[in-house]
């Protein structure tokens, strides 16, 4: 292709996301569902909390504050600690829940536009779940009511908002949503203030240390936006000062497009003992855990054996940013390369060993066990959904994303188990990204991964930290790999989401709905 060819091709994919965006441009005004949502009068809440969205400041860098949009909230109804503060941060505050507990928020809009939040990976009711039809408007309240039937583990809630969801979360708008359940309270994990919440983002700030954000326009569109700053809880390389014992680290990668490949800087295993959708059936250890944009990690990091004094790092080690970013040949140097690309080496935050403690404490060997849903099989046909570029856009099964659009293959039975095939098949000029493909509704179990044609991945792969196991609401699909995916959907009938979690695809149409009934 020459570079006529692209700039023709270029011109064609700006006239279909300028079309998608006409289509929605009222979005903040003429909403696809009420405008608002009352509390029912028969749901009687063991928790009720209130929740804003709302423009405020914040110190993330050193001199001006930063302006920033962030979720507030306080208790109304049940224990005082179902909302806890993140120390010195603009994020949201990390919700407690117990499975069992039925549960009243009552959202506010704040905000200058339109906005709706999502449970990220809570099975709730569709009219509860998030969806950009039920986006309200600014001075709006949304009464959220469900009862929490999660499996105990780490979740989080961001806004989702059609076409907006990028731009929001990375002004601030994100939280971990945090289930208990007596099976994971028995092992008597690491808790209280042995347990650390670590919300990796990535950021780009101008000389006034402001956000800047899509500045690349299109091609930040289709590349997903990097920020040149790694974040933890909102801080630039923060020091934790901790003591010699075990400790529970809660990690999600709320980054907008980022990829981090995690390891500990002084060669401590990675030991993971949950995921998305909880605790893993046993440990898993290795050198790396890679985190793609809203995956989650519970990881365990025993300081008992770790001298007073120590110092070890969170870092996010190099790999070959070809491994997850588009190739474009015939490209030239019109695609503009990001300053800090995926697989960049940085520290993320520095542990200093500060203080004796004796908390003895042993790792057990086997975590949890899954219910049936785990080996129930497919009661339907398998469906395959290939993710490919065409037309400058990011697709879903040859589809973009329309407020109500569902096809025939899209609809399926409450509480069937189907098999989904994700093939990232890339697309034209050779474009070939990592797409991290979130399912709303319930989690998934991930039965396979192949890479085409059986390639063996370079030394220094992404590849080596991948954890499937356990029960997951988001999997990454890497260039030329087919993912199988055993799908035991919701109970609740309704309109769902399925689509990829770097935030500028989803807005640019890479989601799609389906439709239990």
């Amino acid at each position: 292709m020459n570079r006529r060819d692209l700039v023709r091709w270029l011109g064609l994919g700006a006239v279909t996301h300028a079309a998608r965006r006409t289509l929605f441009a009222h979005a903040d005004t003429a909403h696809f569902g009420a405008a608002s949502r009352s509390a029912s009068p028969s749901f009687d809440p063991d928790v009720e909390l209130s929740l804003s969205a709302a423009p405020g400041e914040a110190s993330i860098l050193p001199g001006a504050a930063t302006r920033v949009w962030r979720f507030t909230g306080s208790v109304l109804r049940g224990p005082p600690d179902s909302l806890q503060a993140v120390p010195d941060s603009y994020l949201g505050p990390t919700i407690r829940l117990r499975r069992g507990q039925r549960v009243r928020i009552r959202f506010t809009n704040q905000l200058p536009g339109s906005t709706i939040v999502h449970w990220h990976g809570l099975d709730v009711p569709a009219l509860m779940d998030g969806h950009p039809r039920l986006a309200i408007a600014a001075g709006d309240e949304y009464v959220y009511e469900f009862e929490v039937s999660n499996r105990a583990g780490t979740y989080w809630y961001h806004p989702h908002p059609d076409l907006r969801t990028g731009p929001q979360v990375y002004q601030g708008l994100a939280g971990l949503l945090v289930v208990s359940h007596d099976e994971e309270s028995a092992l008597r994990l690491p808790s209280g203030e042995a347990e650390l919440v670590c919300i990796l983002q990535d950021r780009q700030f101008d000389a006034q240390n402001q956000l800047m954000y899509l500045g690349g326009g299109m091609m930040d569109q289709m590349q997903g936006f990097l920020g040149d700053q790694m974040l933890v809880n909102g801080k630039l390389r923060p020091t934790m000062s901790l003591a010699t014992r075990a400790y529970r680290i809660r990690l999600l990668n709320g980054s907008n497009a980022r990829i981090y490949k995690l390891r500990w800087s002084d060669g401590t295993p990675m030991t993971v003992i949950g995921g998305d959708g909880g605790l893993l059936e046993q440990p898993v250890r290795q050198r790396y855990l890679t985190l793609a944009p809203a995956q989650r990690a519970d990881v365990i990091l025993d300081l008992s054996t770790h001298a007073v004094g120590a110092t070890l790092a969170l870092e996010t080690a190099a790999y070959a940013a070809s491994e997850v970013s588009m190739s474009a040949a015939g490209m030239g140097g019109m695609m503009r390369p990001s300053a800090v690309p995926n697989g960049t080496a940085r520290s993320l935050m520095t542990l200093d060993v500060a203080r004796r403690e004796r908390a003895p404490w042993v790792l057990p060997t086997r975590l949890s066990t899954f219910d049936a849903a785990w080996d129930r099989p497919a009661d339907g046909p398998m469906r395959r959904i290939t993710l490919e570029f065409r037309q400058m856009q990011w697709l879903l099964g040859g589809r973009t994303f329309g407020m109500l659009d569902v096809a025939e293959e899209e609809t399926v039975p409450a509480g069937s188990t189907r098999i989904w095939e994700l093939a990232n098949v890339g697309g034209m000029m050779g474009m070939s990204m990592a797409h991290p493909i979130h399912i709303h509704g319930r989690q998934f179990r991930v039965l396979s991964r192949q890479r085409a044609n059986g390639a063996v991945p370079p030394p220094g792969s992404v590849r080596e930290g991948l954890i499937d196991a356990g029960w997951r609401d988001t999997v990454l699909v890497l260039p030329g790999d087919t993912v199988r995916l055993q799908m035991h959907f919701t109970e609740h009938p309704g309109l769902y989401l399925y689509h990829c979690h770097i935030l500028e695809h989803e807005d640019a149409g890479m989601m799609r709905n389906f439709k239990v009934v």
